[in-house]
């Protein structure tokens, strides 16, 4: 599917569910991108007040 605009990302988005969980997309000028819906962790926001004791900084809970 060729995305030329946010709204298209975001009713792409809206219409996943359990059943339609990978989404490929094409985005003219940037390349082919897979989206995959995954279940969100109970514990996700724990993870962003990590921080990394080296530098001081709060770890990405996305990386």
């Amino acid at each position: 599917m060729e995305i030329t605009s946010a709204e298209e990302i975001m009713i792409l988005l809206s219409s996943m569910d359990k059943e339609h969980s990978v989404a490929r997309i094409y985005v003219p000028g940037i390349g082919e991108f897979t989206i995959v819906l995954q279940k969100k962790e109970g514990n996700s926001g724990a993870a962003a007040e990590e921080r990394i004791p080296a530098a001081g900084l709060t770890r990405n809970p996305y990386l």
